[in-house]
């Protein structure tokens, strides 16, 4: 059905996709303890959302220098270590006495996942170049896969009255040991090249060049519904809808189902009608999902709009990444360049929803996003530019 009979023979593809699982793996064990989290410190919605920010800040500087660190080191280093380090930075986050204490926690976890970022998208994109076939919507998939067995173990341990604390000390440490081990499988022939061609007229920093600067904001608004959704959606059905555990993880779980199917298939969807369409069918999917999300009057309705988002926040990013990554120049420094920009949209979406939901509630910021998922169907066709 997903075609990877002709791919599971390519060198690598096993511990890319493996890698891409175990990050999201790691990030759904967290979201669906959010609220369990803010609790156990008292964080208000806005505090909630400065401990995001602080993620962010990690994260943006991870990618600021991230094109280099993969250059220099390889990508078997990188994404080794950097997956090690935000399993375990995660699983720090409730054991921290005092919201002061946690906040370097935060900052180190976000650092380290913004690596573990530049470095799977730039081995997919490898991948593609080296085999020919098309594999980086498929290695998002698996992304979506692993949030989704994230989301469900962690709801699981939520309805058993398992501890946080606990709850992180098991899962955490194993995702840090499978992952890294996993990230020996990635190929290493050519790199010694790559990183005897760094010179020190290579830039430290990635900024996004010229040409590929309206390429780096197309999926932003994408970005943002992800980021809101993931980090904003179980306080929302906890507080707003008044759902328990099952409902936070089925819903989250069902969000993320959707966007894997839609990427496992999204090779075939792409050669059928072209990435200008996917993309704008995806705006226009995205769009009524989180507006259907935000104005949900009852869990089910909830439930519904997480199928249209997970449909519609799926693709656009694996889009995006190959069309960077193809554009001229480097290709880690593309891929780090709109990672810069589409992750730093989608980590600061959810401080910046927690700002205005003490102001406005969370139902109306979540709303605000509506507009921003639209603007997507616009700058779709930087898809198909050159240069």
């Amino acid at each position: 059905m997903f075609g990877f009979s002709h791919l599971v023979r390519i060198p690598g593809l096993v511990a890319t996709f493996s890698l891409f699982f175990f990050e999201a793996l790691v990030l759904g064990n967290w979201i669906t303890r959010i609220p369990d989290i803010k609790n156990s410190y008292g964080f208000s919605a806005t505090q909630l959302g400065i401990c995001l920010f602080v993620i962010a800040m990690g994260t943006l500087f991870s990618f600021l220098v991230g094109g280099r660190a993969v250059r220099r080191w390889g990508l078997r280093k990188v994404c080794g270590i950097s997956l090690l380090c935000w399993s375990l930075g995660v699983g720090a986050f409730p054991l921290m006495p005092n919201g002061i204490l946690l906040a370097p926690v935060l900052f180190f976890a976000g650092l380290s996942v913004g690596f573990v970022e530049v470095g799977i998208n730039t081995s997919a994109d490898r991948l593609e170049r080296n085999s020919g076939h098309r594999v980086m919507s498929k290695a998002h998939g698996f992304w979506s896969l692993g949030s989704l067995v994230g989301a469900v173990i962690g709801a699981g341990m939520a309805s058993l009255g398992i501890s946080v604390d606990i709850h992180f000390l098991i899962v955490m440490p194993l995702c840090a040991l499978g992952g890294y081990w996993l990230a020996q499988g990635i190929p290493v022939a050519g790199e010694t090249t790559r990183q005897n061609e760094i010179t020190k007229d290579a830039p430290a920093i990635n900024f996004p060049r010229r040409g590929i600067i309206l390429l780096c904001f197309m999926p932003v608004g994408i970005m943002l519904v992800e980021g809101a959704f993931i980090d904003w959606s179980a306080l929302f059905i906890r507080s707003e809808l008044k759902g328990g555990p099952v409902a936070t993880g089925l819903i989250y779980a069902t969000f993320s189902l959707v966007m894997a199917v839609t990427r496992l298939g999204g090779d075939r969807l792409l050669a059928r009608f072209g990435p200008v369409r996917v993309a704008q069918l995806s705006s226009v999917f995205a769009t009524i999902g989180i507006g259907l999300f935000a104005l949900a009057p009852t869990v089910w309705v909830a439930f519904f709009a997480a199928l249209f988002a997970g449909a519609g926040v799926a693709i656009v990013y694996p889009l995006a990444m190959t069309a960077a990554a193809r554009r001229s120049g480097e290709a880690e420094d593309n891929v780090a360049a709109l990672s810069l920009v589409t992750f730093t949209a989608f980590m600061m979406a959810p401080p910046i929803v927690g700002i205005v939901a003490d102001i406005v509630g969370l139902r109306y910021a979540l709303i605000l996003l509506v507009p921003f998922a639209a603007s997507v169907f616009f700058l779709s066709g930087e898809l198909k530019k050159e240069g």
